[in-house]
């Protein structure tokens, strides 16, 4: 069974038991697909495609936007439930996708605790095949359009991570850190995975990502 986490609450959805290991038998790494939803901001979707390569060096294609299911939508709050996005996420997934980011800036929310309906930047099945960000919340406490983006890319990566088979991080200023709620650990954390973070990405994928002592933030947010 797999994990679901959420982030604002950066999510995820959480397995109970251990990991799946990757299959030995795979020989190319994750293959990466982001598919716009309903409305999206497309100035943040570029950036956040090359975060994607700068930080996991991994294949991403983005696919045709299609629209929001209905089976989402949660009339009493006018939102999206997110869980209920990765299961349609998962069922639109291309053969040759092991890893699907859903894209979208309308609101999104996910059960947490004792709130049945909880507002959130992201969600993630650890392990599994499909994350979601919402950039709904994101312009919070800033107009400040380059924040705004960088936030976007750190979420991002962090729900891929969820999916690529990381738990929440507890080492300071990890990309995996749990937002708890906050902004601030988002705009606080480095954008980039700790050493055991890493580390377990390697080996779990047979991969080596780039190395990376700091994110080059102009190269991504650069114009076309």
């Amino acid at each position: 069974m797999n994990l679901l986490v959420a982030g604002l609450v950066l999510a995820a959805l959480m397995p109970v038991g251990p990991l799946p290991e990757a299959s030995p038998d795979s020989a190319s790494p994750p293959s990466v697909c982001i598919l716009p939803l309903g409305k999206y901001d497309r100035s943040l979707l570029l950036p956040a495609v090359r975060g994607v390569k700068a930080v996991y060096s991994l294949p991403v294609r983005v696919l045709e936007k299609q629209s929001l299911p209905k089976s989402a939508w949660y009339a009493p709050r006018g939102r999206y439930r997110a869980e209920k996005l990765l299961a349609f996420l998962d069922e639109e997934a291309p053969a040759d996708c092991t890893a699907m980011i859903g894209f979208t800036s309308v609101d999104i929310s996910t059960t947490k605790g004792k709130s049945k309906d909880w507002g959130i930047f992201g969600l993630g099945q650890v392990g599994g095949k499909s994350c979601v960000v919402s950039t709904y919340r994101l312009g919070r406490n800033t107009s400040d359009k380059r924040k705004v983006t960088i936030r976007t890319i750190k979420v991002v990566n962090h729900e891929l991570g969820h999916v690529l088979g990381l738990l929440h991080c507890p080492t300071p200023k990890c990309m995996m850190n749990d937002a708890e709620g906050k902004i601030s650990t988002v705009d606080n954390e480095t954008g980039l995975l700790c050493d055991l973070c890493r580390k377990e990405i390697e080996e779990r994928h047979e991969v080596k990502l780039p190395p990376m002592s700091e994110v080059d933030w102009n190269t991504l947010l650069k114009d076309d």
